[in-house]
């Protein structure tokens, strides 16, 4: 685990146990240190990873009351929920009918290789539409559909940080799991108007709105139907995927 100031407040947790299979993409947990709360943006791949996190915010910054968000009910994102099944979890109304629906399955796939203990599957406890915000923290939730149809975001906005979960990768977006392209580049465009100083996706270091632009030059591309040159090997492993998820 590598820990990283982000901000005046963030604090990204970086893992590696993805980025050595064949997904090889690192995995953040990224927590806001509010004044009310703690604000753990997703909880990755089980309890064990969860404690780690919990245990280094409690020995710097004392004991807060936790709120955990899901920013989409994928698995790599969601099975640390069972240390907050007491504390509120957060996520958009889809993500939790995702999670609801599809978690066990992805459980029995994934967990020989990736669970490092027994995984609860929790779902969220509260949810939302469109979204829901916690003045007295400064952080707010919101719907914000790409990656997949249940994408939602978390904007700091006493820091100005944008955490935008899987809808961000680095050169281009990974596994695209929705094929709305339309919908999904109105989201980014949207990320372009929030104008954040500070973007933090969940596989891969800190950004800002430089990489959102590239991310909606190449979903462009896609929707125009236009051909894609590609001057590094990683960018076209990722749109091979990016083909094959979309059926495109």
């Amino acid at each position: 685990m590598k820990i990283k100031k982000v901000g005046n407040r963030g604090i990204l947790f970086t893992f590696q146990q993805l980025k050595e299979s064949h997904y090889d993409c690192v995995t953040n947990i990224y927590v806001i240190n509010a004044k009310e709360h703690f604000f753990i943006c997703d909880t990755y791949i089980g309890p064990y990873y969860v404690k780690q996190v919990k245990k280094y915010l409690e020995d710097n910054f004392g004991k807060k009351k936790y709120i955990a968000f899901n920013s989409h009910g994928h698995w790599d994102h969601i099975w640390g929920n069972s240390e907050f099944k007491d504390d509120i979890i957060i996520s958009h109304e889809l993500c939790k009918e995702f999670i609801d629906k599809y978690a066990d399955k992805a459980l029995s796939i994934n967990k020989e290789q990736f669970a490092k203990d027994d995984i609860e599957i929790v779902l969220p406890n509260i949810t939302f539409s469109e979204k829901i915000r916690f003045e007295e923290d400064g952080v707010e939730f919101f719907y914000s559909p790409g990656h997949s149809k249940d994408s939602a975001s978390c904007y700091d906005y006493q820091d100005n940080t944008l955490f935008v979960g899987d809808n961000i990768d680095d050169p281009i977006p990974y596994f695209m799991c929705w094929n709305k392209l339309d919908v999904y580049k109105r989201t980014l465009e949207r990320y372009l108007d929030i104008n954040a100083d500070i973007v933090v996706q969940s596989h891969g270091d800190i950004k800002d709105n430089n990489l959102i632009k590239d991310n909606i030059a190449y979903i462009d591309k896609l929707i125009k139907k236009e051909k894609i040159e590609f001057k590094d090997e990683d960018a076209l492993k990722k749109h091979k995927v990016n083909m094959k998820c979309l059926k495109l």
